[in-house]
């Protein structure tokens, strides 16, 4: 009896400990200001992830570390009101990691604000085939996509959706799912 008490006692504290430690995610940023790039990862700006070693919390698992790789969203330096124009999304593994080709790589664009035309709203690379696909570049080192818009009328508009691909180390492939922002500011 003495042993399963033992074994209730640290199961328990075991948990404790476990939620004690678990980080609290923290938002996305919102988009790259007109012409700057944005580099993203599961804290929001490259830099302010988890550190490597630390414990993740189970929501936090899809989205991508610091340690893993950077996300950099480029908004259109020069979008002009009727104008076609393209901002970009370049996943980055770091040291250590490549992008996964065999994943079903997928970006998917909510409808877009009024005012705004997208070329289209879903772009897919990867798979069993490691066909590129919609992506620009596609290989270990770079996963590249880019995304034609026009807004009809000078402002700023934002762009959402949901990025799905997966970074590797030498152990195991990990699937990410990040929101991505486009902020685009057209004159």
């Amino acid at each position: 009896m003495s042993r399963l008490a033992v074994l209730s006692v640290l199961l328990a504290a075991a948990a404790c400990s476990k939620s004690a430690s678990s980080p609290e995610p923290t938002p996305a940023p919102t988009g790259a200001p007109e012409g700057k790039s944005v580099a993203m990862t599961a804290g929001g700006l490259a830099g302010s992830g988890t550190p490597t070693g630390a414990p993740r919390a189970p929501d936090d698992r899809l989205r991508l570390h610091a340690d893993e790789g950077t996300i950099a969203v480029t908004a259109p330096a020069d979008a002009k009101a009727g104008a076609e124009s393209t901002a970009t999304i370049l996943v980055t593994p770091k040291a250590g990691y490549h992008v996964n080709t065999e994943f079903p790589i997928k970006l998917t664009l909510d409808a877009p604000p009024a005012g705004v035309t997208l070329a289209k709203t879903q772009w897919v690379a990867g798979g069993s085939s490691k066909d590129k696909g919609d992506a620009d570049a596609l290989d270990e080192q770079h996963l590249a996509l880019s995304i034609k818009l026009t807004p009809a009328a000078s402002g700023t508009y934002t762009i959402n959706g949901s990025f799905k691909f997966a970074v590797c180390d030498h152990d195991s492939c990990l699937a990410k799912k990040e929101p991505i922002a486009i902020t685009v500011a057209a004159k």
